[in-house]
């Protein structure tokens, strides 16, 4: 039986839970990427919110760079859940997340989810 929290109709809600100490502030340009630090190995979800509208890329080494040409567009103000990879174990997902202002500087908030 699931645990998960239930609807009226008695159905299960998906939902995930902040991992503790699992949040960043990543600070971003028009003019360059700039890269989160590590998420952790377990993590397979994270909620992205933007301040303003940017680009990411997510990749397993820090040398991941957004750019306007290939980044995937994230409006300002929407939280978006993603995943970190399709792999079977965690650990192998991709670990960092790279943003690029679309024409404003902004902060990404990342949060980790378990």
């Amino acid at each position: 039986m699931s645990k998960q929290p239930r609807d009226d109709g008695n159905d299960p809600i998906p939902v995930l839970g902040f991992k503790n100490n699992g949040g960043q502030q990543v600070p971003f340009t028009s003019s360059s990427s700039n890269v989160s630090q590590q998420i952790g190995s377990s993590t397979r979800v994270v909620t992205l919110y933007s301040t303003k509208d940017a680009f990411i890329e997510t990749h397993g080494l820090t040398t991941v760079a957004a750019t306007v040409t290939s980044g995937h567009f994230l409006p300002a103000t929407v939280p978006y859940d993603i995943s970190m990879g399709f792999e079977t174990a965690a650990v192998n997902n991709d670990k960092f997340v790279s943003v690029l202002g679309s024409t404003e500087s902004g902060v990404l908030y990342i949060s980790e989810r378990i």
